[in-house]
């Protein structure tokens, strides 16, 4: 029997097709992307503020001017 027509089987074997596991694990899985965004945005935050501070030299160094750093500084939490 190959895996296709197994997987089939269990198909139409009248399986529900919502479960309780089911749905915690969506559920999980959906509050830890969540959180991951929420991480991912809090860093990036604090990235620009560091890139804030930075002096003329240090933004020269990487291709920026004091226009740019500012206003990559100034975009919310949410950009």
């Amino acid at each position: 029997m190959s895996t296709l027509s197994s997987v089939r089987e269990i198909a139409n074997a009248g399986t529900p097709t919502f479960s309780f596991g089911r749905a915690m694990a969506f559920l999980a899985g959906t509050v830890v992307v969540g959180v991951e965004a929420l991480v991912t945005r809090s860093e990036l935050r604090k990235s620009r503020r560091q890139l804030a501070e930075l002096d003329d030299r240090l933004l020269r160094d990487i291709g920026l001017d004091r226009g740019t750093a500012r206003y990559e500084a100034d975009k919310g939490f949410w950009a």
